[in-house]
């Protein structure tokens, strides 16, 4: 029952989440609450209260995805060896109980996969059809967890038969399946996104080594390669559809022919997004014109009109580059991106900074984006993430 101090709270039926139990100092009542703290992040804990977090709420993980708590360096190191090293038997003869944990810790894992929902693992009946399923994917935890209890099982039998030699085979195997277990469970994607912010690695580092390289092919390759070097670009969700993408011009003799190095559409309206890259040593600006302004070099003015012209073409011809294709593109308004130049080391005078920003600024329908800027994007990115490189060529 409740008094009138606190007849306003009521208890949450929700208990899966951290709460608090608030005790009324006039009648006693125990209330179960959930209220937001002032600032509106996190749960309001006022004197007195007993703070309570749900068993299995905190779920650990070195997969940052999979985990619900942030692990420190130390923490990470601890976690690891829990799961790599877990609780070590001090009494040999207490070992076979560590065996049958090892067959639960198997049987869960099998009963919870997908691959084989429609077996009973305790039929030996289905034995056959669920090894089959298994061992055409491999590539699984479930695979590794089937043999960890095949050889676990192996063990156990041989400690019992007295074979000393076929336990120690058949629980070194099982060891090193439980590892793969361990790996595909809690490692696996962690590693996969190490490798993957290798790449933004050696991306940066393959810039360095290539300011002054001039080819054009070169540079396709790289975006080709590191596809969300380019994708920094944009400041809405994009598709990639083509490099090298046909947007007309071909005459009767199928010649003339005009392809934009990179092809996107706005993930939401669908509309186009051509991207023509030309080299870091493309020049940016021009000679000096009147009174320390200059104007900007004929590359730079060429490959905007040459990207304003593809955008015609593929708006005069979009129905026929389109059709019998999955491919949305629309042409409400497309965006027009030219990668050209290195700006650190061209414009190496404030004339000449002032000018290329008063131009390209004054362009409506075509953005400019420069070389170093664009790498300069995905160095901010490695930062993020405490990544370090060398700046020197390789």
């Amino acid at each position: 029952m409740s008094c009138d101090k606190c007849n306003y709270l009521i208890d949450i039926s929700d208990l899966s989440t951290p709460y608090v139990i608030r005790t009324c100092s006039k009648c006693g009542r125990k209330i179960n609450l959930r209220e937001r703290s002032e600032n509106g992040h996190g749960i309001k804990v006022e004197k007195g209260d007993k703070f309570t977090i749900p068993k299995g709420f905190i779920n650990l993980s070195a997969n940052p995805l999979k985990s619900n708590a942030v692990l420190t360096k130390y923490g990470l190191a601890w976690f690891s060896k829990l799961i790599f090293i877990g609780q070590l038997e001090k009494e040999p003869e207490k070992f076979f109980s560590r065996l049958k944990e090892n067959d639960k810790y198997c049987n869960s894992i099998l009963k919870e996969s997908r691959l084989i929902e429609d077996f009973d693992i305790d039929n030996p009946d289905h034995s056959e059809d669920i090894f089959k399923i298994l061992k055409e994917n491999q590539n699984t935890l479930e695979w590794w967890a089937l043999l960890f209890g095949m050889y676990n099982s192996i063990a156990e039998k041989a400690i019992e038969q007295n074979d000393p030699m076929k336990a120690a085979w058949a629980m070194a195997s099982a060891e090193r399946c439980r590892s793969m277990c361990v790996f595909k469970d809690n490692l696996e994607e962690v590693v996969w996104m190490g490798h993957s912010a290798r790449r933004i690695i050696n991306v940066i580092k393959k810039w360095h080594a290539n300011k002054e390289n001039s080819n054009e092919e070169f540079w396709q390759v790289v975006f080709n390669e590191n596809p969300y070097v380019l994708s920094q670009l944009f400041s809405v969700p994009v598709i990639f559809i083509k490099d090298k993408a046909y947007v007309g011009g071909m005459n009767v003799d199928r010649q003339n022919a005009k392809f934009v190095d990179y092809l996107y559409t706005n993930e939401s309206s669908n509309d186009a997004i051509l991207v023509e890259i030309k080299t870091p040593m493309t020049k940016l600006v021009g000679t000096r014109y009147r009174r320390g302004v200059h104007k900007p070099s004929n590359d730079l003015s060429g490959s905007i009109v040459q990207v304003l012209d593809y955008r015609r073409e593929l708006s005069k011809n979009i129905k026929e580059i389109t059709n019998g294709t999955d491919h949305k593109i629309d042409v409400f308004n497309p965006r027009c991106v030219v990668i050209v130049g290195n700006a650190s080391r061209e414009l190496d005078t404030e004339k000449k900074r002032k000018s290329f920003e008063l131009f390209r600024t004054s362009l409506k329908d075509v953005e400019v984006v420069t070389f170093d800027e664009i790498f300069k994007k995905a160095e901010t990115l490695a930062t993020l993430f405490n990544l370090k490189w060398e700046n020197k060529k390789t």
